[in-house]
């Protein structure tokens, strides 16, 4: 008897390990930029295990979702105005969002700042 139940709690152990090894995540990244001057943003997002894609567009919202992914992943978003001057009354935050298995969104980390500011950078880990 003592086999047997050492079996079964073997077995519920390795088969929720296997449920979560099979989780698939989405991450979505958001910049928001506000400018009074005609700039464009640059943005560096981690698309999947190694590797960055640069993103080039004009100021105001842009978004961008890549997965799936699993556990462990880092999300990283790095945004800037293109420019070499120091501007005033330009702003930048960055958000990233998870969704898991399917499910909605949800913001997990974000740079918001009301100060004036040229660049802003975010990371987190999906764990």
């Amino acid at each position: 008897m003592f086999i047997i139940l050492a079996v079964s709690i073997s077995g519920c152990e390795q088969d929720e390990q296997t449920i979560e090894n099979n989780d698939e995540y989405y991450v979505k990244y958001v910049v928001k930029s506000r400018s009074i001057y005609s700039l464009s943003v640059n943005a560096e997002v981690k698309m999947d295990y190694g590797s960055n894609k640069s993103f080039e567009f004009n100021k105001g919202n842009w978004e961008l979702i890549v997965g799936p992914v699993r556990k462990g992943f880092r999300a990283k978003c790095n945004a800037e105005f293109d420019t070499s001057k120091n501007l005033a009354r330009t702003y930048i935050d960055v958000e990233i969002y998870v969704s898991e298995n399917n499910g909605p969104f949800a913001l997990k980390a974000n740079n918001f700042s009301s100060e004036v500011r040229m660049s802003a950078f975010e990371t987190y880990l999906i764990n």
